[in-house]
């Protein structure tokens, strides 16, 4: 709309501005030449009077300036949005990254075969998890862009929209892994805690073994 506009001004309107100067001259030089004539000087119609026309001009010089301002201050705010929306796919981009990477994490279950593989795996999903606590945030930050881009009327905020949706179902999907992780893990530490205890208990019995038998030798 812009270079529409500034088309109209340095195109459409520089001979209009030329039509208004010779109608001017036109005017003066018939009103002269019919009062040299001793006859009654020609006087435009009430609407047509060149004072009449000068101020539909000024009119129009202020309406071209008013449109002038508009339409900069949109082309600011576009770039503004344009300007946001980049920000909001620098975000989505390490959003959907962390995402993917976790979900990779929890595709298979590495929790070791001893207890203090299990422990320490236990210990690596309470700190996953306490990170995804703090992600909440970030992943709201998204979600924030994405409305001001929205209320702002974005001209591509289908796209932005897709993506947004994308990241929410992949958050919600991690919070399910991490769940079903925690479970599976929890089960996996009781099974290595329960066959600790059985070990112990069976060294104990083959302790009380080796001692009766040094007992009834």
């Amino acid at each position: 709309q812009l270079a529409e506009f500034n088309e109209y001004r340095t195109v459409e309107k520089p001979p209009r501005f030329d039509e208004k100067g010779n109608l001017e001259v036109l005017l003066f030089t018939l009103r002269s030449k019919m009062r040299a004539n001793n006859q009654i000087p020609y006087m435009p119609t009430e609407g047509k009077l060149i004072s009449d026309i000068n101020r539909a001009w000024e009119a129009l010089e202020k309406s071209e300036h008013e449109r002038e301002l508009a339409l900069r201050e949109e082309l600011t705010r576009q770039e503004k949005l344009e300007q946001l929306a980049a920000r909001f796919d620098r975000k989505a981009a390490m959003r959907e990254k962390w995402l993917n990477d976790v979900q990779r994490l929890f595709t298979t279950d590495n929790f070791g075969s001893d207890l203090a593989s299990v422990e320490a795996a236990a210990k690596k999903q309470e700190a996953i998890e306490t990170e995804a606590f703090t992600y909440t945030e970030r992943i709201r930050a998204v979600e924030e862009v994405f409305e001001t881009l929205e209320s702002e009327k974005y001209h591509d905020i289908d796209r932005i929209a897709t993506r947004k949706e994308n990241i929410l179902r992949m958050w919600k999907y991690i919070w399910e892994l991490l769940t079903a992780r925690r479970m599976r893990l929890k089960l996996s530490l009781q099974l290595q805690q329960n066959f600790q205890e059985m070990l112990y208990i069976l060294d104990s019995m083959e302790e009380i073994k080796v001692s009766r038998r040094s007992e009834t030798s």
